[in-house]
């Protein structure tokens, strides 16, 4: 079996495949040992045959094996470079299920080689996951508010658009912040203006701007004062992934397009010129490898919270990984 879940919506993408292996889990391989997760950087790097090895493994202890193999599609984009993966996907057997997870735009996966072969192949489930807006989005948000045990009105909902965007990692960021000042009350808009920033605030530009390797102590003294000045962790942590997700786009623009500027950027994404021009900068500082490592390890980190992880050690984690001298 094969699974595809894809679509430039990140954070629903993330959940999809999170909640795939959850299931796995529990009903094939509690201790996790049949479960192998790769992610794809470069179409000439050596994970296709880590990957192989690991599709074509027998399950131990079990009937089942879970393979997730992350950004295939934004990597391998041309056609003969698409062959060799082809042919390993034409030979999962029925004992692997090989989940292919890429927060790319639908458009752009679906018009790559592999998802066009690879689609069309016998036991393959699709689920695409776009941006959402709309009536589909103020939905999404409402569903969210009551997984966080929160009561959110389309109005609340709709105020809640407004102020954070469509930006789904936000998004569950901001309503987890309202669910826990709510108490069990209603949300409203009132809490909405008094929890939740506008859609990206100035002042962590220099907390941003300091996220490099050269710059650790003064990046470590503006974490400090954020939190002195009472910032929420849950939003402190939101915000870096919302940094990390520009970066992995802006840095993948740059490498399709070759010469990129702000106002490339600015477009391709929907940004403020300014916001634009700062993302590019540090996105031309840092290479791809490392900040798809810095976006999984997010992942990881946001299942964690879920589970009990205190949100100040996520957000230490996740600046202590960005700041590495390893990852500059």
């Amino acid at each position: 079996m094969i699974v595809l879940v894809y679509g430039d919506d990140a954070f629903r993408v993330a959940m999809r495949t999170r909640d795939l292996i959850e299931k796995f889990a529990l009903k094939f391989d509690p201790a996790r040992m049949n479960i192998d997760t790769f992610v794809c950087v470069k179409k000439n790097d050596s994970v296709l045959p880590r990957i192989t090895d690991a599709v074509m493994a027998s399950p131990f202890l079990t009937t089942k094996r879970m393979v997730c193999a992350e950004g295939m599609f934004s990597t391998i984009t041309t056609k003969p470079d698409a062959e060799p993966w082809i042919a390993m996907l034409g030979r999962v057997p029925e004992s692997t299920i090989l989940v292919v997870s890429d927060s790319a735009p639908q458009e752009k996966v679906e018009k790559t080689e592999v998802w066009k072969r690879v689609s069309g192949m016998p036991d393959v489930h699709i689920y695409p996951f776009p941006l959402l807006s709309g009536a589909a989005l103020h939905t999404w948000v409402i569903d969210r508010a009551k997984v966080h045990g929160a009561i959110m009105v389309p109005a609340a909902a709709s105020a809640l658009v407004s102020r954070a965007g469509n930006d789904s990692w936000r998004l569950e960021t901001d309503i987890a912040k309202l669910a826990a000042y709510a108490g069990g009350a209603p949300v409203s808009e009132a809490m909405i203006d008094a929890v939740v920033s506008r859609e990206y605030r100035e002042d962590i530009f220099a907390f941003m701007d300091a996220m490099s390797a050269d710059r650790a102590p003064f990046a470590l003294q503006r974490l400090h004062q954020e939190r002195m000045g009472g910032a929420d962790e849950f939003a402190l942590f939101g915000m870096l992934v919302r940094q990390i997700r520009l970066l992995v786009q802006v840095r993948a623009l740059c490498d399709e397009r070759g010469n990129v500027g702000k106002q490339d950027v600015a477009d391709a994404l929907g940004l403020h010129p300014f916001v634009a021009q700062k993302v590019l900068s540090e996105a031309r500082r840092r290479s791809l490898t490392c900040m798809r490592e810095w976006h999984s390890l997010a992942a990881d980190l946001d299942g964690a919270m879920k589970r009990g992880l205190a949100a100040s050690v996520a957000v230490d984690r996740l600046v202590a990984a960005m700041l590495s001298v390893e990852n500059a």
